[in-house]
């Protein structure tokens, strides 16, 4: 199993966004662990932890996937949000007391299941702020062999690409003026963030789900309640849905604008490859030299008919 270095710097980084689904309030697997007393005390807490939920989340023996459940009742509907500086003072305070030191050191000391109880924690109290430094602390726990480990990590990593706002605030006003066309390669970047938030949520929630990244070598720890897993599935598989791959590969050194089923879409650099994800079905795709010609624009016309799971290429910019 790959090693995990957190900085705990990128955990509190923030960005404001807006989430149109939140994965982070409305999944509540906590249910399927009522039974055990502790995740009980969390769901009635009205979203403030307390010293005996973090007592229990840095005690090292004591099971992930209860550490998690005790986040996740703390954090469905919004509850660790309306308590966020309660929250934040109970934990400094815990730390200070605890630590001489609390710092990217120390994170590297504690269990898997603390550390990513605490990237949990911070997500759960700032999930309309879940910016890429979340996203970034909880990647690192997207390659585990662990099933609570890994629906965690989705959870919040597909928080991130629901916050559509977000690309808003990372430079795309700022590097387009107003006017001009988004190039090709950022649109995808945005559609790949917002358009298809949903489908590609389902999907990374499916593929954590039965652990792609696991081998015969490296077994499957199937920790968390199979009631657990079924609540996080039942909130993504109406967005289970199939999905294709054109890949747009440009030959040319000056930029082309790509229209796709008669819709323009934005412009290609030179030489750049650009990747549109799409239902199957049937695709024109068409490519308009903007720059660069003597007479004419070089135009380029492809049709591709594309299946679910196919990664289709064309290539544009040359005569025909």
């Amino acid at each position: 199993m790959k090693k995990i270095v957190l900085s705990l710097l990128t955990v509190l980084m923030s960005v404001m966004a807006f989430a149109q689904l939140s994965p982070l309030t409305e999944v509540e697997f906590y249910k399927a662990y009522l039974d055990v007393p502790i995740v009980k005390t969390a769901s009635l807490a009205n979203g403030k932890i307390s010293n005996e939920m973090l007592d229990y989340i840095f005690k090292k023996s004591n099971p992930k996937d209860i550490k998690y459940a005790i986040i996740n009742a703390l954090g469905t509907k919004g509850k660790a949000t309306k308590a966020k500086n309660a929250n934040q003072t109970a934990f400094n305070n815990y730390v200070s007391e605890n630590y001489d030191n609390f710092n990217d050191e120390t994170m590297k000391l504690f269990s898997v299941g603390t550390q990513l109880s605490i990237v949990y924690f911070f997500a759960v109290m700032n999930y309309l702020d879940c910016d890429d430094g979340i996203l970034e602390g909880a990647q690192n726990f997207g390659v585990s062999c662990s099933r609570s480990d890994v629906i965690v990590s989705a959870l919040i990593c597909t928080q991130n690409d629901m916050n559509p706002l977000l690309i808003e605030d990372n430079g795309y006003k700022e590097s387009v003026n107003e006017g001009e066309r988004m190039p090709v390669g950022m649109l995808a970047d945005f559609n790949d963030r917002c358009e298809k938030a949903e489908i590609k949520a389902a999907k990374y929630v499916k593929s954590m789900a039965l652990h792609a990244y696991c081998d015969e070598e490296d077994k499957v720890e199937e920790d968390m309640r199979k009631n657990a897993v079924n609540i996080v599935w039942n909130y993504f598989k109406e967005y289970d849905k199939a999905i294709a791959t054109i890949s747009i590969v440009s030959k040319s050194k000056n930029p082309y604008q790509i229209s796709i089923n008669g819709e323009v879409i934005g412009n290609t650099e030179p030489y750049e490859n650009y990747e549109y994800q799409c239902a199957p079905g049937y695709y024109h795709i068409k490519a308009v030299q903007v720059s660069g010609y003597a007479f004419s624009p070089t135009v380029n016309n492809r049709d591709v008919n594309v299946s679910d799971g196919d990664n289709v290429t064309i290539t544009i910019g040359y005569e025909d």
